[in-house]
């Protein structure tokens, strides 16, 4: 009896230890696991913040192009109408200088530290000083056409379409400078703006 009772009690210790090795083992997988899982919800949680966070950078860069198309465009309008006669007769009657210092101050109060990049940031600030150069020759236009006499217009014309001429090509050029510091080049042919 006593052999088989030693027996037993071999058995029972080795099931003891069999079953605390396996514990042990359980806990570490189960440890494991809930390691990796907690790491998966970690590197989900980082890759959708870094997705939102280049979602904001684009939405911010389209922002900025958006704005300084918006700028090029009305100087190009105005070079575009200082070319043409028939509206060259409403210029002592209307006055376009005020929707370009509006567009000036959207520009001026767009965060420009947002772009997030130097270059960026300095071909984004040309395009206040063109709209405030673009107003200052308009005013100056209307100034003087406004006081000269009918048959002397035509040389007032002339002379402020070239100097709204200049400006318009710079600014385009500038524009270009702009998407493509910012990477939002159009079909990646800069010559195609």
């Amino acid at each position: 009896m006593y052999g088989s009772e030693s027996v037993w009690t071999e058995t029972a210790a080795w099931v003891e230890a069999i079953g605390a090795i396996a514990a042990v083992i359980g806990a570490g997988w189960v440890a494991a696991s809930e390691s990796r899982a907690t790491r998966r919800r970690e590197e989900r949680a980082e890759a959708m913040a870094l997705r939102k966070e280049e979602r904001t950078a684009l939405a911010t860069r389209t922002a900025a192009l958006n704005l300084a198309i918006l700028a090029s465009t009305q100087i190009n309008d105005l070079h575009v109408q200082l070319k043409d006669e028939a509206w060259r007769g409403r210029v002592a009657r209307v006055s376009a200088s005020r929707s370009l210092l509006t567009t000036e101050r959207m520009l001026t109060s767009f965060p420009i530290q947002s772009l997030g990049d130097a270059p960026a940031m300095v071909e984004f600030s040309r395009f206040p000083a063109s709209l405030a150069t673009a107003a200052e020759i308009y005013e100056s236009l209307e100034t003087a056409v406004r006081s000269a006499k009918e048959p002397d217009r035509d040389a007032i014309f002339d002379q402020y379409n070239k100097q709204m001429e200049r400006l318009d090509e710079a600014t385009k050029r500038h524009l270009s400078a702009l998407r493509k510091s910012l990477g939002l080049e159009i079909g990646g042919d800069p010559k195609h703006h």
